[in-house]
C-alpha cells in the first residue's frame, strides 16, 4: 500500500473513532437522565476534530493521487 493512502486511511479511520465515541458517549448521557457539564473545549475538540481529521484525510488522498498521476 502507498504511503499516502495509508496516512489517509489512519486520519480518516481516527477521525471516525473520535466521531464514534463521541455518539457513544452522548447516548449514555441521554439514557441516565442525569445533567452533566462537559467543559467547551472538550465539546469543542469532539465536535471539530472529526470533521477536520476525515477532510485531512481526504485531502491528502486527493493530494497524493494527483502527485502520483
Amino acid at each position: 500500500m502507498k504511503p499516502y493512502v495509508k496516512l489517509a486511511y489512519t486520519l480518516v479511520l481516527f477521525g471516525m473513532g473520535i466521531f464514534a465515541f463521541e455518539r457513544f458517549g452522548l447516548s449514555e448521557i441521554t439514557k441516565s437522565q442525569q445533567s452533566l457539564h462537559l467543559d467547551s473545549t472538550l465539546l469543542s475538540v469532539l465536535v471539530i476534530a472529526p470533521v477536520v481529521l476525515i477532510l485531512a484525510g481526504v485531502l491528502v488522498f486527493m493530494f497524493g493521487k494527483m502527485r502520483r498521476l
